[in-house]
């Protein structure tokens, strides 16, 4: 069984592979490339304009507004770009301080089956995406 992405195996330096079953290294490793997408800004990838998300901080609306057009981007760039997950939806948590946080949900493909998942992402004022699992 594989583990990681084709770029993770290939990045491997020799060290063992992960512990724990298919689905824990399945999930850590769209954890991984979702915190790399979700760091990564609108217009830095030459090669698909479309391929990261708009500056957050240059939304001029109002924060409900703001926190629907994220939401909305998020959703569409995760659906074109992972295709691992199928139906997500990103629902915004509560805030702490200047930090914005998103719950993703959706359905992981493992096997031929599709199992439910939550994925957390925190985006803080740097512009870095730290996600987690749960």
């Amino acid at each position: 069984m594989s583990y990681g992405s084709l770029f993770e195996r290939l990045a491997d330096t020799g060290a063992a592979q992960p512990q724990g079953s298919p689905a824990d290294a399945l999930s850590a490793s769209v954890a991984a490339h979702l915190a790399k997408m979700l760091s990564t800004r609108a217009g830095c990838v030459s090669l698909h304009a479309d391929y990261g998300l708009p500056d957050l901080n240059d939304l001029r609306l109002s924060l409900h507004d703001s926190l629907q057009r994220a939401r909305l981007a998020i959703e569409g760039f995760v659906a074109a770009y992972e295709p691992r997950l199928s139906a997500v939806k990103v629902l915004p948590l509560p805030r702490e301080g200047t930090t914005l946080t998103f719950a993703l949900e959706g359905q992981l493909e493992l096997q031929g089956q599709r199992r439910p998942i939550r994925f957390t992402a925190s985006l803080d004022g740097s512009g870095q995406v730290k996600v987690s699992q749960g």
